[in-house]
Formats: structure tokens, C-alpha cells, sequence
């Protein structure tokens, strides 16, 4: 059985008790991260340019967004699924199968999938196995799900040749995202590919929480990191990089690993005025 845990039963405390114990070990900040401003957006393409981070723009073909919508079937088969939220993870899961560009050919996992309908959606329309990878499943293969550790993957190398990751790298905590990638260039083919969308780029270095589930299950945050304390967000991690912090924990580890392209979504609000993705970016096995 895996020893992480991501939804222990322990009891909640009250987001302002939650704080001021976080406050005692942290900097802390009263408010969710704001990244979606033209401030920042401008501070992060300063600090990519710095680090050398070359951010391409990319501009989502809204006609060709709602063909996949409707080709998905998201309201026939999936009704319930995000019904709230639907116009952002839909958006993401375009976005991601745009720039993996997944054939008949490919074998693809949806890590930290949970309960998406991304695999059956790709596998439909594109004819490419498709599995689906959690920390929630039970351990080990059984059809087409993948259960346990993202980072320790019970699967042979060079299993895949396509794997995405939607609103799901910046759960990773500790040093899970740089574990997850030496894993991902054992499990992903030479020129086999990773998405990441969304990609959380900020101009400070934080980690966004629920205090009141976070502070009883003991959460670890990187220590030079700002908390961001978001009262009834209802996650318990997510991680906002910097373009230097992201270079320290991922691109530089993976050096001659993996070759890395990045994306600045462009007109995400064009698509619908409720989407956050502003960043992704695709990381090519070498």
C-alpha cells in the first residue's frame, strides 16, 4: 500500500487557527495567489527572460476547441463531471491533447487522473491506449488504471509515448514533481512527451492552501516558500513556480533528460471569462 496519504482522516481546524499555526513557521499570506493580473503576467516574462525561459505564445483555435467539446461528449456522458468548473478542465484537456498531438500509434497516461474522463475522451477519439494513473486507485495494474505513487509507477521502461498531467503537477508535494520527472524520462520513450497544463508560473515563489485542511495533516511546504491561504479553496497543496524555482526543481535536474517548451496561453478568456489557464508546457523525453 502507498504510505502518502492525500486525504487523511484527521479533524479540521478552523481556517484562522489554521493560520496562525502556519504562520509560526512560514510567511503567510491572507489571500489566494493572484496570477491571472497583467502585473503578472508582465513580473513572470521578466523573470523568464532573466533565467532564459523563452515562453512562446500560444492561441487556442476556439472553433476547434468547441469541435472537441461536442466530439468529447462531456454533456452526454459526463454530465456531472465538473459541472461547475467545466469551459476550465475542458479547455485543459484540449490544450493538452493539441500539444501532444496523440495518434493510433501512441500509448498515453493521464497521471494523477482520478476521476477525468481524459482517457477514455483520447483514446475514443484518437484510437491510442490510454490509461489512467492515481494515488487514489489501489496499487497496481488492473485494465486500464494505474494505482499508486506517480513517482515509482508499476510499469516496465519505455511504457509510453504520451503522458499528461491537468491541474495536477503543483499537488505534488516535497520533492515529488523533481522525483516525478526522473521517473517520467524512465516511464516515457525517447521522444515520448509530457504535458502540463496548467502550468502555475508566479513572480514569487509560493504555495497556495486550504490552512484548515492543510495544517492538520501535518502538509510539508517548501521552507522558502510564501503560503498563500485561500479560506475554502479545498486543497491542501499547490505549488506556484517562479521561472527560477522551476529551473532548481525541474529543468536543471532533467538536463540532457528531457528538452522543454513552454506556452503562454493568450486568449484563455476568450474561450470563457471563468478560465484560469494562462501557462503549459511540454517536456520531450531525449
Amino acid at each position: 500500500m502507498s504510505t502518502y496519504v492525500y486525504q487523511p482522516n484527521v479533524a479540521r481546524m478552523s481556517y484562522d487557527e489554521a493560520v496562525v499555526a502556519l504562520s509560526r513557521r512560514h510567511a503567510v499570506r491572507g489571500h489566494g495567489v493572484d496570477n491571472l493580473s497583467e502585473e503578472a503576467t508582465r513580473r513572470v516574462a521578466s523573470l523568464a527572460a532573466e533565467q532564459k525561459m523563452e515562453i512562446r505564445p500560444l492561441r487556442v483555435d476556439a472553433a476547434a476547441y468547441r469541435e472537441y467539446y461536442a466530439k468529447a461528449l462531456y454533456d452526454a456522458k459526463y454530465p456531472d463531471y465538473y459541472r461547475g468548473n467545466r469551459p476550465e478542465k475542458t479547455l485543459e484537456h484540449h490544450i493538452a491533447l493539441t500539444l501532444l498531438e496523440i495518434g493510433a500509434d501512441d500509448v498515453f497516461v493521464d497521471i494523477a487522473s482520478e476521476h477525468s474522463p481524459v482517457p477514455e475522451i483520447y483514446e475514443r477519439l484518437t484510437g491510442a491506449k490510454s490509461y489512467s494513473q492515481d494515488i487514489m486507485y489501489p496499487d497496481g495494474i488492473d485494465g486500464n488504471r494505474i494505482g499508486g505513487d506517480a513517482c515509482a509507477m508499476p510499469v516496465a521502461d519505455g511504457f509510453a509515448s504520451k503522458a499528461a498531467l491537468t491541474c495536477s503537477l503543483e499537488h505534488f508535494e516535497g520533492d515529488a514533481d523533481t522525483r516525478l520527472f526522473a521517473e517520467m524520462h524512465r516511464v516515457l520513450r525517447p521522444g515520448g512527451k509530457i504535458c502540463i497544463t496548467p502550468f502555475y508560473l508566479h513572480h514569487e515563489e509560493g504555495t497556495q492552501t486550504d490552512p484548515a485542511l492543510s495544517v492538520p495533516a501535518g502538509v510539508t511546504f517548501d521552507e522558502t516558500a510564501v503560503i498563500y491561504c485561500a479560506e475554502g479553496w479545498g486543497n491542501r497543496h499547490g505549488r506556484f513556480y517562479t521561472p527560477k524555482t522551476f529551473a532548481e526543481r525541474i529543468s536543471s535536474p532533467m538536463a540532457g533528460k528531457f528538452a522543454f517548451d513552454f506556452y503562454r496561453i493568450e486568449n484563455a478568456k476568450e474561450i470563457d471569462a471563468s478560465t484560469y489557464v494562462r501557462y503549459a508546457f511540454v517536456a520531450t523525453r531525449i
